[in-house]
Parts: C-alpha cells; sequence; structure tokens
C-alpha cells in the first residue's frame, strides 16, 4: 500500500492536498519527473520528489539543494506522495500535518544512474536544480537519514559545482579621509549610523555576526524577527553580504562576498552591484544600500541634513579589498553626524545617568543614554499612564544579553526626591514593599539610570495615604499560542471589540512590544473583584463562540494553534506593560498603542512591531491614542453575567 501513510496522516476535509481515494498501478511506466517544493512548515525546508513506480519518492532536505561538491546536506526520507502533488502548491492549515505554505522551487526530468536501498544518484534537468545529486544512506544511520551531495563530476553541459560558502571572512575595512576624493571614478553610499555586520544566509537560515573596527566578524547573533524572513526569501543557496544594522532593527545591505555558488570579492563594483540588486534584499525593514555617483559638497551636505555619520566612498571597477589595513579603493569620510540619537543626554534634572555608553541592547548597539532619550521623548505621552500607580522595574544591568530581574521594593536605592507608596504585596516575601511612584520625567530618568527598560503598573491607582482605590481600566491580553502571531491576535481583537460595542462599551488596542497586545477600557466600579469577573466573562464567551482559536484557560498545551485570553491580569496583585515602556527583547521594542485600522489592516506580524526610534513619529502623527482612557470617565460594567450569555 504504497500511498497508506500519506492518506493517513492526511484528512481531505482540512487540507487542500490532493488525497487520492485508491493506490496508483505500480506497473504505470515513469515519465521521470521531480520537483522540488519550498515549505514554509514548523521550520523551513525543501521537498525533493522523484517520480517511480506511480508515486513521488520524497525527501525533506532541511537547508536545500547544495550547489558544491563541498557541501553536504541532510535528507530526510518521508512517505511516498501521490502522482498529483508534483504541481501543488498552496496553505497548508495550520495545526494540519505539514501545515504551512508550500510552493513549487523548481521541477523539471531526471535520468536515473543508480538506484538502491543505499545509494540513489540521478541527474536533474531543471532551471534551478541542474546537475548530478547523490543520496546515500548509511547503515548505522536511521532508516529515515540520509544524506546528499552534489558531485565532484558533472554530466556534459550541466553547471560545474560551486564554491563552498567561506566561513566568516572579514570584511573590508576603510581608510579615514577628510574629504570626498575628487574625480568622477568614485561611488558614495551613506552610513547609517548603525552596527556591522556581516549577514550569513545558508539554507534559508540567516545568522547576523557583528564586525569589529578591523573587519572581523564575532560571534553569531539571531536576527531580529523583522528580518527573519531575509533567510528564506534568499532561498536554498549560500549568501554572504556586508551590511549595516540600524537601531531600529532596519537592514542596509552594502556589498556582496558570495552568491550563487561563487566567491564574488574579485569581481568589480558594477559586477558585484548588479549580482547584489538581483537578490531579494526589498522588503520590510532591508533593502540595498544607496548608491550615488559622486557629488561631491552636495551629497554630503544631503548626508549632513540627514543627522546621518558620514559616506563611504569606493572606487568604481575596484574590487572587494582584501582584509588587513585599511583600503585605498575604499574610503569613510565623516561628515558630524551622530552614531547615536543627536545629543547623548547624561541625565535629566536631579536623576544623573551614570555610564552612557553602555550598550543595553546588543543587536542594535542601543545604549543606556539612548534608553533615557526614549523615555524623555514619549514622557508627556506616558506619565499620565504611571501616574499615581505604584511601578514594578523589570531591570536589566548587564543588557538583554544577560540575566533580569523583577524589582517592586525600592527602598534601597530610591533618592529622596522619588515618590515611594508602601502597597500590601500579598503571596510575596515581605507583607508589604516600598513601590516606586513615577509622576515625572525626573523619575523616568531614574528609572533608566538603573536599566528599568519595562514599567509594569496595575489597573487601579493610589488614593489618599497610599490606599487602593477601586480600578479603573479593564485590561484583555492576547498572547498568542505556539503557531499563532499577533496576526490571529489581531482577528480575536476586533471580536472582542465587537462583542463590547453591544454593550457600549469601547477599547483601546496596543502592541506589547512583544509577541501579543492588550486591548484597554475604562471602567468605574465599587467592587475590586468585578474587572476580573467581568474578563473573564468575556475571555470565555469568545472561547465559547471561537473554539477553534481562542482559548480562556491558562494551561499552555491547551494554547498550541490558539489565542489566549488573559482576563486574569485584572487581579489587583497583577500588573501589566505600561504603554511606551520598552521591552527587554533582543530589539528596543516598545509597548505601542494602535489605531484599529493598523489592527485590522495587519497581515504581517512586522507590521506591528515598533522600536524607540519609531515612536516620535507615531506621536507626531497620533498623539496619545490611549489618552481616552484618562480623559474618560469611566463606563460602568453590565450585571455579571450578562456579556458571558450566548446568543439563542
Amino acid at each position: 500500500m504504497p500511498l497508506e501513510e500519506y492518506r493517513r496522516r492526511r484528512d481531505p476535509r482540512r487540507t487542500p492536498e490532493p488525497v487520492p481515494e485508491t493506490d496508483p498501478d505500480p506497473a504505470t511506466p515513469d515519465g521521470g519527473r521531480f520537483v522540488v517544493q519550498e515549505h514554509h512548515a514548523t521550520a523551513l525546508h525543501w521537498d525533493l520528489r522523484l517520480e517511480r513506480d506511480g508515486v513521488l519518492v520524497s525527501w525533506a532536505v532541511p537547508k536545500g539543494l547544495p550547489e558544491d561538491a563541498g557541501t553536504v546536506r541532510m535528507a530526510v526520507r518521508t512517505e511516498d506522495h501521490p502522482l498529483e502533488y508534483l504541481d501543488f502548491q498552496g496553505e497548508i492549515p495550520r495545526g494540519e500535518y505539514g501545515g504551512g505554505r508550500m510552493s513549487v522551487w523548481d521541477s523539471g526530468r531526471y535520468e536515473t544512474e543508480k538506484w538502491t536501498d543505499r545509494e540513489v544518484a540521478v541527474v536533474l534537468h531543471g532551471e534551478r536544480a541542474a546537475g548530478r545529486f547523490v543520496l546515500l544512506h548509511r547503515p548505522d544511520e536511521r532508516q529515515d537519514r540520509w544524506l546528499l551531495r552534489r558531485t565532484r563530476e558533472q554530466p556534459p553541459g550541466a553547471r560545474p559545482s560551486g564554491a563552498p560558502l567561506p566561513r566568516d571572512p572579514a570584511l573590508a575595512v576603510p581608510s579615514r579621509a577628510a574629504r570626498l576624493p575628487s574625480g568622477d571614478d568614485w561611488w558614495v553610499r551613506p552610513v547609517f549610523g548603525g552596527r556591522r555586520v556581516l549577514v550569513r544566509s545558508d539554507g534559508g537560515r540567516l545568522t547576523l555576526h557583528p564586525v569589529d573596527d578591523d573587519g572581523v566578524p564575532g560571534d553569531p547573533i539571531d536576527p531580529p524577527g523583522r528580518l527573519r524572513e531575509l533567510g528564506p526569501a534568499l532561498g536554498a543557496g549560500g549568501h554572504l553580504l556586508d551590511a549595516e544594522l540600524t537601531g531600529r532593527g532596519e537592514l542596509w545591505v552594502a556589498d556582496v562576498l558570495h552568491t550563487g555558488g561563487r566567491d564574488v570579492r574579485a569581481l568589480p563594483l558594477d559586477d558585484r552591484r548588479a549580482l547584489l540588486d538581483a537578490l531579494p534584499l526589498e522588503g520590510p525593514h532591508r533593502r540595498p544600500a544607496p548608491l550615488y555617483p559622486n557629488a561631491g559638497a552636495q551629497l554630503l551636505d544631503a548626508v549632513r541634513a540627514q543627522g546621518l555619520p558620514g559616506v563611504i566612498a569606493v572606487r568604481a571597477g575596484s574590487a572587494y579589498p582584501a582584509a588587513g589595513a585599511p583600503s585605498d579603493d575604499w574610503r569613510e569620510v565623516p561628515v558630524g553626524g551622530s552614531r547615536t540619537r543627536g545629543t547623548r543626554p547624561d541625565g535629566y534634572g536631579r536623576a544623573a545617568l551614570s555610564n552612557p555608553d553602555k550598550v543595553l541592547y546588543p543587536a542594535t548597539g542601543t545604549t543606556k543614554a539612548d534608553v533615557l532619550g526614549h523615555y524623555l521623548a514619549v514622557a508627556e505621552a506616558m506619565l499620565p499612564h504611571l501616574e499615581g500607580r505604584p511601578a514594578t522595574l523589570k531591570r536589566w544591568p548587564d543588557g538583554v544579553g544577560a540575566s533580569s530581574f523583577f524589582e517592586k521594593n525600592v527602598s534601597r536605592h530610591a533618592p529622596s526626591w522619588l515618590r515611594t507608596a508602601r502597597v500590601g504585596t500579598p503571596g510575596g516575601r515581605s507583607e508589604s514593599a516600598d513601590f516606586a511612584v513615577i509622576d515625572d520625567a525626573e523619575g523616568l530618568a531614574w528609572a533608566a539610570n538603573l536599566a528599568a527598560l519595562e514599567l509594569h503598573v496595575p489597573q487601579w491607582r493610589l488614593g489618599p495615604r497610599d490606599a487602593r482605590h477601586p480600578p479603573d481600566r479593564v485590561v484583555f491580553d492576547l498572547d498568542p499560542g505556539e503557531g499563532t502571531t499577533v496576526v490571529d491576535c489581531c482577528r480575536v481583537a476586533l471580536r472582542l471589540r465587537a462583542l463590547l460595542a453591544e454593550h457600549g462599551l469601547p477599547v483601546h488596542p496596543s502592541t506589547s512590544g512583544g509577541k501579543g497586545m492588550q486591548l484597554y477600557l475604562p471602567v468605574r466600579v465599587t467592587r475590586p473583584e468585578r474587572t476580573s469577573e467581568f474578563a473573564r466573562e468575556v475571555a470565555e464567551r469568545l472561547a465559547a463562540e471561537h473554539p477553534r482559536d481562542t482559548v480562556a484557560v491558562m494551561a499552555r498545551a491547551r494554547r498550541r494553534g490558539k489565542v489566549f485570553v488573559d482576563w486574569s491580569q485584572n487581579n489587583t496583585a497583577k500588573t501589566t506593560i505600561a504603554s511606551y515602556s520598552l521591552r527587554g527583547r533582543e530589539l528596543p521594542t516598545v509597548a505601542t498603542p494602535l489605531t484599529w485600522d493598523e489592527v485590522e489592516a495587519c497581515r504581517d506580524p512586522g507590521e506591528l512591531v515598533f522600536t524607540l526610534d519609531d515612536l516620535p513619529g507615531r506621536l507626531d502623527t497620533h498623539g496619545d491614542l490611549m489618552r481616552p482612557l484618562i480623559d474618560t470617565d469611566g463606563f460602568r460594567l453590565p450585571r455579571g453575567g450578562a456579556v458571558a450569555e450566548l446568543p439563542g
């Protein structure tokens, strides 16, 4: 039964894949066809399928077909597929076997040179997959574990085997110059004030290697989330790129060292630039660095006006410079801009900033001074949401790559001018703690100096003598489970908005600065427990109406493939990330209020990722989108159970 395993794993009612009811006739003559499909499942891989005995014999190749004879790829033998799969492409639903997007990467015909239980040698005749390849199974390996390589000797007319991808070569080092070189045989590109990185893409896997002043790449760092799609976009081949990563997580690619199985450093600049422009680099937060003919002072004035630190001049027709001493073919010309954020703050008012150059976000080079700059830039919008609320600090003294800790009791190091409040902490290490109450920009600066990147506050304010007022907000925390993203949270948010609108209750959306989002509702209650009760009713109503993609229970096993509507953060002992707070993630992301138009339009998680550099512009455009929480008296909640009632 050659397709028994294939059919057992698939439900034709739930997947668009072809699921034939009968087995093929093994006597069907082979047409010698093959297909390679790019499969964005749990992990990106490429599926190689060869027509034989009426089925497609299949291997999953995590890094795709090798371009050179020196690279050996792992290949996992999978179940045979029906011949109808030769041209299948589409979206396999999430939660189904192999769930994810599949497309045809290449197809064509092939010739068999050898086929045994341990060795399959074929010559592929496709546009991208072309040449002689061998699949080998070693007797001491698992039954499904094979190796795939491209042979050194290729048949006549086939593209010769390429060069293996070098391991972390050093990048070119420009020489320093006081002015642009004269003459029109130079090309000039801006320096964006970010961090220079070697971009390595191998089989769809992307890593970034920060580069020191001598051009030597360091240990790899994971790319920011918004750039991770670049690896799959570059595909199964190997690429080495010279690039710059800005504090906003934007990647500007300046040059190419290796692509298409070739080391291209010896090619002249024009040829390398043509290869660079042919790569799929244009996308959200990534693009080739612009390259201009030498325009002298006019170009420098334009770069200076944008606050950029300088330019690189590259001699036309030159090869990529060898590593080592600075190259005279590459010249870096400073123009007086800044590599950080304009004037570097060293404190604010009575709050001094120690060690302002300390890097707290290694992936982007964001310093403690940059953190303070963010909090001062958003202070006018942020402070009303902190005022009167005891703040829990989450601190990263050695940056986001090291350990962190929550701090409630700040009595040991709070200055005398900072407001603190003694608040009960049931279930904590002690019965009460002295919390910071951040009411002004000096308080924000004090927190920034402690590397308190995150500020968390409860849904209630302090009253006279630091007593607790009843909650004035309800928060719905939408947390995407495994296999879901903030895009799924947006769909749930729209349903929640519609449900509450039936009761005249407006909610206001915000990103969490992480994977999920929050919705806030200003309220008036007399019993502190009422907000938590109400939020639970809403969450359970949504889960009952949409059980396939929404859940209202905390158990992680129940949340796979669903969005968890976390109502428990309305418990008066809990806190939520404050609007406009930074997050201690790889990038300096910010919990950012949204418009409902942005929620409705979201189709990609990167669309709702905002870093500290995005916030000044958003505030100029939108103002404080959470201001209704301050300006509204608050809504009375419907009677208990009213929202939980399902329509008849």
